[in-house]
């Protein structure tokens, strides 16, 4: 069975490129510099972007009406050794900071999906000059996805499908619990196909250490997102590094634009996927 990893990125620029390095399970799958700034979709096209498809059929045309005006939550993490106890803050961001103009999608071999999914960054370009720094080169990865590839067949059903059936059974835990996973931070559930959160390691931790992260954090200087491949259910996902995996996975935003983003979903369909990218 084939997978689909899908990388979406964000940049902001100072003097030059950043580069960027895509290791699966040790072995490199693509490498490739940003030479611009790499923003995100105005929050009054992301729902344009999307195929309406199995919304209509689904009945999930309020999941539409939720992106063009929510904001969405996501919550940080105090250091590296961060348990699902171990929380910074939670902080709410507008739909507009949801979706950047660059993704990058790969389709690897279920084989090859073992050990880590490995994001080398060289970006330390900045003005820092005795002991303050005004400019630097940030990236932002808000999206880090993987799932299997015919989930994405026929716009998106499957994976349309199974994201009503998570949303469905969120709405359930929520109310037999009383718990909001956003407000109770010793419940937070995992994230699919998304990762919620990963490892960052410093190339030296002379600046910044190494921590948890999440994709609503933007990141300077040379580092390695690590993000371990596990398997449940018999599918190959992505390991959150502080999220409680414990039970079903849980719907955010991302399930269902990774399944009916029009610009990705022509990806998908395209024969050769691997070192393509749309901006």
């Amino acid at each position: 069975m084939k997978y689909t990893l899908v990388l979406g990125i964000a940049y902001k620029k100072y003097k030059n490129p950043g580069d960027i390095a895509v290791y699966v399970g040790g072995r490199l799958i693509d490498a490739f510099q940003i030479d611009q700034d790499v923003t995100f979709v105005c929050e009054d096209a992301v729902t344009s972007l999307l195929d309406e498809t199995w919304y209509r059929r689904l009945d999930l045309f309020r999941w539409l009406a939720r992106l063009g005006t929510d904001n969405y939550t996501e919550t940080t993490f105090a250091d590296a050794t961060s348990t699902t106890t171990d929380y910074d803050h939670t902080v709410n961001h507008a739909t507009h900071e949801l979706v950047p103009k660059l993704f990058k999608i790969y389709e690897i071999e279920e084989q090859d999906l073992n050990g880590l999914v490995e994001i080398k960054v060289d970006n330390s370009y900045n003005d820092y000059n005795n002991g303050f720094m005004k400019n630097n080169s940030m990236i932002r990865f808000p999206c880090i996805g993987l799932f299997p590839s015919h989930f994405v067949e026929n716009r998106g059903e499957q994976l349309m499908r199974i994201a009503k059936k998570i949303g469905g059974g969120s709405d359930k835990y929520e109310k037999r619990t009383g718990r909001n996973r956003y407000d109770d931070y010793k419940h937070l559930l995992h994230t699919w196909p998304r990762v919620g959160s990963f490892y960052t390691k410093r190339q030296n931790n002379m600046h910044e250490k190494d921590r948890v992260l999440t994709g609503r954090c933007w990141i300077g200087g040379d580092f390695t997102a690590e993000i371990p491949i596990k398997t449940k259910h018999r599918i190959k996902y992505l390991s959150s590094m502080a999220y409680n995996e414990t039970g079903f996975f849980w719907w955010d935003h991302w399930t269902s634009i990774l399944a009916t983003c029009k610009p990705l979903l022509n990806i998908y369909n395209e024969d050769q996927r691997s070192n393509r990218t749309k901006d």
